[in-house]
């Protein structure tokens, strides 16, 4: 919370039996460290919940070691990745150069153990320092419940015309109901709307006190007349991790190893120049010398602000990979002629608030954007079996709207397949990654490896509907965890580079690289750029054939040379 209340950094561990420093007089000799939580956790979905332990002068939160961390009242424990890394990241939460330590702790976890509830005033951690010490505080919560929900287009339900949904919002006792999309986006898509594409102004953010019964909520929403979808509101969910990987780069290498934008490179018509990608990105660093770009990046602006609770070298990773400079120093991007930006998932609120909205943010986009630019969906949520689990950004339903909206324009939408290893031909998913129930446009990008024949990585989704693969581990790009050259001073951030990048999040710009390239292509010799399913389907028929266990399906690797002289 923007209080920051403290914490008790205790100058000895708390005996067994004794009841910890969550409140009371603070022990001699001790420090404090400010501490922050969500200010209105909700009480609805699932996922993590993540806490902010500031630095200070005197205190290094980094130091704290992530496994001796619980929260008071259940004794839960940090989230952890599939692999069973803590989910902690490691950011200047508050921009004063010193690093902070944010937590994630899995919700559902919390609900089972009493300790997030309607109840919940307060958010208590405990932990230890490598001397000893440990280190405990709280700070102060209001939690609510908020759905996002799409009323049937046929009502043309606006926020200045709620008559037709005013029993359903009393009969919930409503707090507030609030549209995905503010008006001035709303205003520019009405003059651009494409036949047959889904109304976006239908759908809402409602809030509902923290008392309500989610489970019955959503059962009667579901069923009722004047709904067409509900379900708990999407929160940020933590950018895959990075797995610890060693070895040199080669993803632009000739097929079979890579892509072979080696080959593309040479061609000047297939660099990007005159091409558009956007990174929906939680953040990223324009200034890395290899990048060279400026906040002229962002096209958020104060609509949609960066949010730096996650680390910027996940994006700077991403746009390095894509479009780092061809400059004889460094690393090149796969197609650095293009011209990139970012924008963020975050939406401020007129409230003075924020909230994470994806699909917000990509439909502002469809206000920007044109027939031939590319989208490129960095981020990833968590699915139906919680925790960890995540899946692709689709998997909500306004997001998967927003991708159609897109889509119908001629944007193609590249989609990272996501770190939860799921198999999303599963029954848990209801064929909503079936192409033949509901298509999206996107192309989903999963996870192999770096050596052929390229078999898919554990954490990697698959199924049917995932397109194509990239690599998912030893990506040598900018930013990142600086083990290449750099470190992790801040004051190296502009010269930072890793040859250890990896997940989905390294997998998804090889494939926009493999994109673009052929949109820049095809621009350069008169033709129309293609749709995300044309460039699909070439794509996969020309790419380099996934290895192992093909019935876990990630799809081919993209063989630029292949792909070029198919369309030459």
């Amino acid at each position: 919370m923007r209080k920051r209340l403290m914490c008790v950094l205790a100058a000895s561990l708390v005996l067994a039996g004794a009841g910890p420093a969550w409140a009371g007089a603070v022990p001699e000799g001790t420090a404090t460290v400010p501490v922050v939580a969500p200010d209105s956790p909700n009480l609805a979905g699932l996922g993590q919940l993540g806490l902010t332990i500031l630095s200070t002068a005197k205190v290094d939160a980094t130091q704290i070691d992530p496994g001796s961390v619980t929260l008071k009242g259940g004794g839960i424990g940090i989230a952890r990745w599939i692999g069973g890394q803590p989910l902690t990241v490691v950011t200047d939460a508050n921009s004063d150069g010193r690093a902070d330590l944010r937590l994630f702790f899995d919700k559902q976890a919390m609900r089972d153990a009493g300790v997030l509830s309607a109840a919940t005033t307060e958010l208590s951690v405990s932990g230890l320092l490598p001397d000893g010490r440990t280190i405990t505080g709280s700070d102060k919560v209001t939690p609510n419940v908020v759905l996002e929900i799409k009323f049937q287009e046929n009502l043309g339900v606006r926020a200045n015309n709620l008559s037709a949904v005013q029993g359903l919002l009393r009969r919930h006792d409503a707090v507030q109901l609030d549209p995905l999309l503010p008006e001035q986006t709303l205003a520019a898509i009405s003059g651009a709307a494409v036949a047959g594409a889904p109304d976006m102004a239908s759908w809402y953010h409602l809030t509902l006190p923290a008392k309500a019964n989610v489970d019955k909520v959503l059962a009667d929403l579901t069923a009722s007349p004047e709904v067409a979808y509900a379900y708990p509101a999407p929160e940020a969910a933590p950018p895959p991790a990075t797995p610890d990987f060693t070895s040199m780069q080669g993803y632009f290498r000739p097929a079979a190893q890579g892509i072979d934008a080696d080959f593309s490179r040479r061609d000047s018509r297939a660099r990007g120049t005159g091409m558009r990608v956007v990174d929906l990105e939680y953040n990223w660093n324009p200034f890395h010398e290899d990048i060279g770009l400026t906040w002229a990046s962002d096209l958020g602006g104060t609509q949609f602000p960066r949010y730096t609770g996650f680390n910027d070298e996940h994006g700077t990773a991403v746009f390095g990979e894509v479009v780092a400079r061809d400059n004889g120093f460094g690393v090149t991007g796969g197609v650095p002629n293009a011209a990139m930006f970012g924008i963020s998932p975050i939406q401020r609120l007129s409230s003075g608030g924020t909230s994470y909205r994806p699909a917000a943010s990509l439909t502002f986009l469809s206000t920007i954007l044109t027939r031939g630019d590319t989208v490129l969906i960095e981020q990833q949520t968590v699915g139906p079996n919680g925790g960890t689990r995540y899946v692709p950004l689709e998997w909500i339903q306004s997001v998967f709207d927003a991708f159609r909206v897109l889509t119908n324009l001629g944007v193609v939408v590249v989609e990272t397949g996501a770190n939860g290893g799921e198999n999303l031909d599963a029954a848990i998913f209801q064929g909503r990654f079936n192409r033949s129930v509901r298509d999206s446009g996107a192309i989903i990008v999963g996870a192999g490896t770096s050596t052929t024949p390229h078999s898919r990585l554990s954490f990697s989704s698959y199924g049917s509907r995932v397109d194509v693969q990239g690599w998912g581990q030893n990506i040598t790009t900018t930013g990142s965890n600086g083990n290449l050259q750099g470190g992790t001073d801040p004051a190296n951030i502009n010269i930072r580079y890793t040859r250890s990048f990896g997940g989905t999040s390294g997998a998804g710009p090889i494939v926009t690289s493999a994109v673009v390239a052929i949109q820049s292509y095809l621009r350069a010799t008169g033709r129309s750029p293609m749709t995300a399913s044309q460039m699909s389907s070439l794509l996969k028929s020309t790419g380099t054939p996934q290895g192992g266990d093909t019935s876990q399906r990630i799809g081919p690797l993209p063989n630029l040379r292949a792909a070029l002289t198919a369309v030459a």
